[in-house]
């Protein structure tokens, strides 16, 4: 439960107050993954787990019929964790997800179509904007940002910044520039 006190200090860096991060939806969203992940890597103790087990899957129905937020428990997903607004976030089961991510609403991040394998892997730190869709097997680089309604299906380097439809880069990082080596001194040529 230790990525779940990540979550919440991440809404408290925000400048959510008490009352205002157990009143969001995402929230309770993110509760419902942690709690359904932590059953599934854990896995308790055989006459504890089949309850919890029910609690969960009801817990994550609610949450998929109700706030319109599929987030597998069996993804792979880093502390940190923050959706800014609920409705339409679909996390496949194989997806893995840095820590410090950003998901806004109706955000997909799954399979391609056709039934080809693989899914997307995000790094730490990276921010999807609203009706972007992740498909396949490709790599989102660490700080990266995807905009809105951006297609991403293929890999995104570290803080590049990508949109469009299918997402293309539109801005890379800036590249530390190494200062240049000092002139050679002259000799003296007697």
């Amino acid at each position: 439960m230790n990525k779940f006190s990540a979550d919440i200090a991440r809404y408290r860096l925000r400048g959510f107050t008490t009352s205002q991060i157990w009143s969001d939806p995402a929230i309770w969203a993110i509760a419902c993954y942690r709690f359904g992940n932590w059953l599934n890597v854990s896995k308790p103790f055989i006459l504890i787990r089949i309850p919890l087990k029910i609690i969960s899957l009801l817990t994550y129905k609610f949450c998929e019929v109700f706030m319109e937020m599929r987030i597998d428990p069996a993804a792979t997903i880093g502390e940190g964790f923050y959706i800014a607004h609920i409705g339409g976030v679909h996390i496949n089961p194989e997806a893995v997800i840095g820590k410090n991510c950003d998901l806004a609403h109706r955000v997909t991040i799954g399979t391609s179509a056709m039934g080809r394998p693989g899914v997307p892997v995000l790094g730490d730190d990276v921010y999807v904007g609203t009706g972007a869709a992740l498909v396949g097997k490709i790599k989102i680089g660490n700080g990266a940002k995807i905009a809105a309604n951006t297609l991403v299906i293929t890999n995104v380097p570290d803080g590049a910044t990508v949109m469009g439809v299918p997402g293309r880069i539109m801005m890379r990082p800036k590249r530390a520039q190494t200062p240049a080596p000092p002139p050679a001194e002259m000799s003296d040529a007697r």
